[in-house]
This record gives C-alpha cells, sequence and structure tokens, in this order.
C-alpha cells in the first residue's frame, strides 16, 4: 500500500510522553519498528500465519518490509524473523501488501515489489518450506504503473485468481483481475470492478471471496468525500456484495458499505480458516492517526481477528473470533439488571487495561434518550478518554475519544442501530485499542486509546431519563 505524501513527515514524532500500558496483550504489535497493512494470512503446518508491512528501522513509516508472526490458536503469537526484505530490483524501494496461498505444499507469497523511488510497482513470488524462511523468486506480472498493488491469489474451478488493486486513466480506483494455471505464467483478465467518480481515485487491498453462495469484494478505497456521518475518516475499507463466476462480469447486488465504522481500521485481509470460517484481520490505524506509542519505539497493531458471515439481507456480519472466550478470566458479574438513575452515573470498576465488557440493554425498559459507557476517570466531558455513546434519538451508536495530551483532540465516529428494541455491546480493550462489536454482527466500531492509569475506569452514565442495565459481565483477558 502506498503511503500519502501529505503525511510524509510522520506528525507524532515529536512527542516523548511516558507509554502507560498501551501495549496489548492479545492483538498482534510490532516489538519495534512500525506496522501497518496485514498481509498473507494463512494456514500453514499446524499454524496461522500473519505477515505485515513492517519498517524495523524505526516506528514510523519507512523502507517497507514483511514482519512475521505465526499462532496456533490464533491467540498467543511467536514473532519470527522478517520474512521480505528489499534486496531484487524489483523490489528494492520496498515489499509492499500481498498475499499468500498453499501451492504444491510449499508457502507461496505474492506481493507488490517498488522499485524507481515508488513509481514502479510489480506483482512478485517468494516460497518457504518451513513457513519461516523465504526464497524470491522475482517478479511474476509486470507493469510501469505507481498505483498497481496488494495482489490477492485464490484457487477456483482449475485455476489461480489474483485481484489487484489499480487506478484508472483518469483516476478512479479500480480492481485488475489476472488467472493463471501455475501461479507463474499470468493472463489479463480485464477489470473485476471500477469506481464511479464518488467512489475514490484509488482502491488499495482489494480482497474477493464467497460467502452463503455470494461473491464479496473488499476494497480500501482513497479519497471518498464524507457523507453525514459516514466516511469520516481519511482512508476507507468497505464492501460490495454481488454474484461472480470465472469469465463473468462481477454483478453488484449490494453497493459500497463501511466495514468497520471506528477512527482506525483499514487495510483487512481475510483468509479461510480450517474448520471453513472465514476470519478477517486489520490494521488498527488510519494515516491521518498520531500514533503516540513510538516515543516507545513502536507504532501500530491489528484489530483482534473476526469472524465474517453473510446475512440473508447481503449485509456482512462481523464478530469477535471465538476463540478470545477461551482467554477469559470472570472479573465482575451484575447478576440483575443495574439501573442507572437519571442524570447519573455508576463506577463499575477501575483499571480496565486487556479486558472483554458485555452489556445487553432491554431499551423499553429505559427512559434514557442519551447514556454511555466510559474509559475515563470521572468524566469523559471534563476529563476526556473514551466513551461508547447511544443516542437513541438519533439512531445511532458513536465510539469518541479525547486525549489532548496526545494531541488527539475529540472526535466520534458512528453508525446508524435500530434502537427500538434490544441492544448488545460486546467491548474488547487492549492496552491502546477499543473494538466494540454491536448486536451479535450488525456492526463493529474500532479505535485506538491512549489512557494513562488514571483514565482507566468503567462508568455507565444516563442522561434525560433512566437506564437499565440488563446483563453485566467483564473478563480480563
Amino acid at each position: 500500500m502506498l503511503r500519502p505524501v501529505l503525511y510524509a513527515v510522520f506528525i507524532s514524532s515529536a512527542i516523548a510522553l511516558p507509554e502507560t500500558g498501551w501495549y496489548p496483550k492479545y492483538h498482534i504489535a510490532p516489538q519495534h519498528g512500525w506496522m501497518n497493512d496485514p498481509n498473507g494470512l494463512i494456514y500453514f503446518q499446524g499454524f496461522y500465519h500473519v505477515f505485515w508491512q513492517y519498517n524495523p528501522a524505526a516506528p514510523q513509516w519507512g523502507l517497507m518490509h514483511w514482519g512475521h508472526a505465526r499462532s496456533p490458536d490464533l491467540l498467543t503469537w511467536e514473532h519470527l524473523p522478517i520474512a521480505l526484505a528489499p534486496s531484487l530490483p524489483g523490489d528494492i524501494d520496498g515489499a509492499f501488501s500481498g498475499s499468500a496461498v498453499l501451492l504444491n505444499e510449499t508457502l507461496t507469497l505474492i506481493y507488490t515489489g517498488v522499485s524507481e523511488n515508488g513509481t514502479r510497482q510489480v506483482q512478485m513470488v517468494a516460497t518457504s518450506q518451513d513457513g519461516v524462511a523465504f526464497e524470491k523468486l522475482g517478479v511474476v506480472i509486470g507493469g510501469n504503473e505507481s498505483n498497481f498493488r496488494d495482489p490477492k491469489a485464490w484457487w477456483q474451478d482449475g485455476s489461480w485468481y489474483v485481484v489487484i488493486g489499480a487506478q484508472t486513466a483518469d483516476e478512479r480506483g479500480q480492481v485488475s483481475l489476472y488467472s493463471s494455471p501455475d501461479f507463474f505464467n499470468w493472463t489479463p483478465q480485464g477489470v473485476l470492478a471500477q469506481a464511479d467518480p464518488s467512489l475514490g481515485y484509488m482502491w488499495e487491498c482489494p480482497d474477493f471471496f464467497s460467502l452463503e453462495g455470494k461473491q464479496v469484494l473488499v476494497v480500501n478505497p482513497q479519497g471518498i468525500q464524507s457523507k453525514g456521518e459516514d466516511f469520516q475518516n481519511l482512508f476507507q475499507t468497505g464492501y460490495f456484495v454481488g454474484s461472480w463466476a470465472p469469465g463473468g462480469n462481477f454483478a453488484v447486488e449490494r453497493g459500497f458499505r463501511e466495514l468497520d465504522h471506528g477512527h482506525d481500521f483499514y487495510a483487512s485481509q481475510t483468509f479461510e480458516a480450517p474448520d471453513g470460517r472465514r476470519l478477517e484481520i486489520g490494521w488498527l490505524g488510519m494515516w491521518e492517526s498520531q500514533f503516540p506509542e513510538n516515543a516507545s519505539g513502536w507504532a501500530g497493531m491489528l484489530s483482534l481477528p473476526r469472524e465474517l458471515t453473510l446475512s440473508d439481507q447481503g449485509d456482512l456480519e462481523v464478530r469477535p473470533l471465538r476463540e478470545i472466550q477461551s482467554l477469559r478470566t470472570e472479573r465482575l458479574e451484575v447478576p440483575q439488571t443495574l439501573h442507572i438513575a437519571p442524570g447519573g452515573g455508576v463506577a463499575i470498576l477501575q483499571n480496565i487495561s486487556h479486558s472483554e465488557v458485555a452489556l445487553d440493554f432491554k431499551l423499553h425498559n429505559s427512559s434514557s434518550n442519551s447514556f454511555a459507557i466510559q474509559l475515563t476517570k470521572e468524566s469523559f466531558e471534563r476529563d476526556g478518554g473514551a466513551q461508547v455513546h447511544v443516542d437513541r434519538n438519533c439512531s445511532r451508536v458513536f465510539l469518541e475519544r479525547h486525549y489532548p495530551a496526545y494531541n488527539i483532540t475529540r472526535s466520534s465516529r458512528s453508525v446508524a442501530v435500530n434502537l427500538t428494541g434490544n441492544l448488545s455491546l460486546d467491548i474488547f480493550i487492549d492496552g491502546s485499542s477499543m473494538e466494540v462489536f454491536v448486536n451479535d454482527g450488525q456492526a463493529v466500531m474500532s479505535s485506538r486509546i491512549y489512557p494513562d492509569a488514571e483514565l482507566r475506569t468503567f462508568l455507565i452514565t444516563a442522561q434525560n431519563g433512566s437506564v437499565a442495565v440488563d446483563r453485566l459481565k467483564v473478563w480480563d483477558l
């Protein structure tokens, strides 16, 4: 993925404030240096492998390598040596994003090599017999374009296919399609999809897969203008749903929608687990983000692995990885309905650092049209921090944050939710991240947070009426 020129100077590099428990326990983060896009997700020889764009030299964007970690369970991660480093003429200016397949029992990577100061991007292949050491085999798809990157490959109906992020001559995003009988000799198959003028000037990190008999195309457009509460980030991650078969066109049936509605989610990639589940991991970052953790020598992290399903209405449902339940150590359970008085607040727990919080609300039992779940000191309005704010007047759930000490001014992201019945929230906090899953798959919002020790008290507050919390459980993870 190409780093935007707009942010060529890393804007948080001057921050030198102490880190207070920001490094995650159950997410992947670099031990040092910079991390962005997850790449090459695959299960191979008893391990789940995750790669990422990586700058080992500094906690900011730089010369891209591929970092690498593996796990037997998607929960405990072993960091491995760098998988790919710039070394050939085709990738001398960086090894950008790509994907992994199993080719004749060999772990095979296809990735974008960058040269000529980023103006030439080609697709290259590397292989490994043991999943640790990789041999580069060179360029398999040439090109002179500066926006031609992030190949995602799969096997279907006796052939290999790959989608590649690209740009039209009049600067609209598109996804190019290629096929191959052997993974080394590729033939162009035209354009799988392309943007109308409202959907951005470049589509990065495409992903294309089948769910419930439909095909899902995930793209990461650059250049979409915000529309009300939607498309608030600099760049977006979203998806189309439609029908496709080899040799035909991708017939879009459901138009572009955001996949995650938080401040920090981009460049996600999916893969199929051994049991058939479609799993997804994204980068918990965004190019306008501050990344104040770089004062401690690292920057960036990846999302919790997620399970994707497709509803009967054609909406992607996103749920947390079910294996995460094995990490739970029960910290608190409220056995009866908890009532929050009008204008009041209840401090539930302190020192929420690496935890899961599950709440259920039967909204017909609540008179308040505005209530919040806060991670702060005593008051989000006064002290800052992070909060999940439910606004029944506009039928939206907001994720807000405010950390002025780190140049993170108050801002919110939100998603439309039907708030006439029940509401369930499953909130994961891991050092410096918050991921909020809404109504068992209906929506998710992911944002980086930067609380010090005093901003880790879990509160529930209500305005203009009372709130009834019908289930409240907290686990340490």
